[in-house]
């Protein structure tokens, strides 16, 4: 199997796992949580204002602006049918970031993966060489880069829900679906740089009832009728910011 398809491989099972750990999103989610109205509308946005996915797609990030990164296309799917749930409504924006999941109603999404490169080994490398160095590639940091498209005044009233959640939710709060929950012990405000025509940056504390502590790292992006969100995931530790590079580069192509 090449480094690709394990690095795939890994990414796709920490992002599955977190899905049902974070935000236990099974399809149906009519179990055991309280509803979590929230406020943020989950249905199509209308059609006309908002960029269709084709056009947020040219906008993404691509090898040629990042080119101390791998850039590898990610799928994403605008459901409305799933479902978002909370003890604290006003917590809904960042169970629905947790969860890989648009924020508001959304006329079109797109998303890449973007990671650190790793030297291959040489080609005369040992075994053990070899294995390092794979261990290495399926291990490394990476940063998800979604971008959501709003009709109307969407993108605002977006982030401004991301913003009031990241404020009201600081004492932390617990995600349900189905007959699962987690607890979400702390949303921590983080220090970000000017980007777009706003921005913020905050990090998740998650509680795995074992003592373990699973860090998610968020910068969000408004340019216009779009919001851009990097997402960086860390099961061991603390979770790094998303790099500097990724989120400036993302920002000037949003115009």
């Amino acid at each position: 199997m090449g480094t690709t398809s394990v690095r795939r491989g890994v990414l796709a099972a920490a992002a599955v796992s977190l899905c049902l750990m974070a935000t236990a999103c099974d399809s149906g989610s009519s179990g055991a949580g309280p509803a979590g109205g929230g406020g943020v509308r989950t249905e199509a946005a209308p059609g006309g204002a908002a960029k269709p996915a084709a056009a947020l797609t040219r906008m993404l990030v691509a090898p040629a602006d990042l080119p101390e990164y791998t850039v590898e296309e990610e799928f994403r799917k605008a459901d409305p049918e799933r479902k978002a749930e909370t003890d604290k409504a006003v917590c809904e924006p960042l169970v629905r970031a947790q969860a890989n999941m648009p924020v508001g109603a959304v006329g079109g999404t797109a998303a890449v993966a973007v990671l650190g490169k790793v030297a291959p080994p040489a080609a005369d490398a040992s075994e053990d060489e070899k294995l390092d160095a794979l261990r290495q590639s399926a291990g490394r940091t990476g940063t998800t880069v979604f971008l959501d498209s709003y009709a109307g005044k969407g993108a605002e009233e977006a982030f401004a829900a991301v913003k009031k959640a990241v404020t009201a939710c600081a004492g932390g709060y617990t995600a349900f679906g189905g007959p699962k929950s987690v607890k979400v012990e702390q949303v921590l405000p983080v220090t970000q740089d000017p980007a777009g025509d706003e921005s913020l940056a905050c990090r998740l504390v998650l509680g795995m009832g074992d003592g373990r502590k699973i860090n998610m790292q968020f910068v969000f992006v408004r340019k216009g009728d779009v919001l851009a969100t990097f997402e960086v995931l860390s099961v061991l530790g603390d979770a790094p910011q998303p790099p500097k590079a990724v989120v400036e580069a993302q920002s000037r192509k949003l115009g």
